[in-house]
């Protein structure tokens, strides 16, 4: 097994710490929720990309899966949404709307920057026709949009539990 593939192991195991010792207990359902919802998101755009020619992803956890999915499993469906999950649980809710983008290009600005850095230095990722402001704008209207369904959710959960 390759570094690439020990990679993607650690950002899976990061991941799954992460949600153990950082989410609270009674925001478990609500992680579910974003969680679901995000790979509604990724799961077109995603295929979408990888279908065009845009960008690809080499190197794969379950090698045999590529053959069927070429988007990459650990990032669209494990670590993008759990990145989504605690972006949405920890938002600031009462937050000035520059302050409110400042937080969104933060978070996409990271995934971004550390999509670069693989792009460059491993064959997790591949640019073809894809840039690197593509993923920043794509990450930010993908959590701008679990993140106003899960806001949706939350108000609606409300009006059911209090009848």
């Amino acid at each position: 097994m390759n570094i690439d593939r020990w990679m993607l192991i650690g950002f899976s195991l990061i991941g799954i710490i992460a949600i153990i010792k950082l989410l609270p207990r009674e925001k478990v359902r609500d992680a579910w929720v974003l969680y679901l919802f995000l790979q509604v998101i990724t799961w077109p755009a995603g295929l979408f990309a990888v279908e065009m020619g845009w960008i690809e992803y080499p190197t794969q956890l379950y090698p045999k899966a590529n053959e069927y999915n070429r988007t990459s499993f650990s990032f669209e469906f494990f670590v993008f949404p759990i990145v989504a999950i605690f972006f949405s649980l920890y938002y600031p809710n009462k937050m000035k709307r520059k302050n409110a983008l400042i937080y969104y290009i933060s978070f996409a600005g990271f995934f971004t920057i550390v999509e670069v850095v693989l792009e460059r230095y491993t064959t997790l990722v591949k640019y073809h026709e894809w840039k690197w402001y593509w993923t920043l704008v794509s990450v930010i209207i993908s959590l701008y949009l679990n993140h106003k369904y899960y806001l949706w959710f939350r108000k609606r959960l409300v009006k059911v539990e209090s009848r």
